[in-house]
């Protein structure tokens, strides 16, 4: 790396974890839900087929209103119909994800994007990396540094194999629960 990347890196780290007095707060949020959706190879809709999702954040907020995120989700669903027919594989992805987060009083939205891989199954090729995009909002009630609260996401990941390029879209149901440390 140039010293003019690492200069960048360095203020960029400083910027996000450094101390901002009282406005700076990280936090760590847990969250977990039922997923449905579907992958463009399989020829079905939208999948009434749910399975467990999660996702664990780092919330790190540089204004009242403002966070970055950064985290892992992973995101399963069922596929019944189509090709998934007879074997009703489950679609899983697993994506690194970074976001921004707007919040105000007990309501919050968040947009990001992903990178990892989705897979159908365990039959096939391997799934290639590929970015994705997320979008998700809900509210949180808090009890002194606990917080808990429903929230609906969206999430476009690539699914892509060697041979082919495909996608899968999901939208979860799920409950978080964050713990605040500074």
């Amino acid at each position: 790396m140039s010293r003019a990347g690492l200069a960048l890196a360095l203020g960029v780290a400083g910027t996000l974890f450094g101390g901002h007095g009282a406005r700076a707060q990280t936090s760590v949020e847990v969250r977990s839900g039922l997923t449905v959706g579907n992958h463009t190879s399989t020829a079905a809709g939208l999948e009434w087929a749910p399975a467990l999702s999660h996702e664990v954040r780092i919330v790190r907020r540089l204004r009242p209103q403002i966070a970055i995120t950064v985290g892992y989700v992973r995101t399963a669903f069922g596929c019944r119909e189509g090709f998934c027919r007879g074997r009703e594989p489950t679609v899983t992805g697993q994506h690194a994800a970074l976001g921004a987060e707007l919040s105000q009083g007990w309501l919050w939205g968040r947009i990001g994007v992903l990178y990892g891989t989705a897979r159908v199954g365990t039959e096939g090729e391997a799934p290639k990396a590929g970015p994705g995009l997320e979008a998700g909002a809900g509210f949180r009630l808090r009890f002194g540094r606990l917080s808990v609260g429903p929230g609906l996401s969206w999430r476009r990941m690539s699914a892509d194999t060697p041979s082919s390029t495909d996608h899968a879209v999901a939208l979860a149901f799920d409950l978080g629960v964050g713990l605040e440390f500074d």
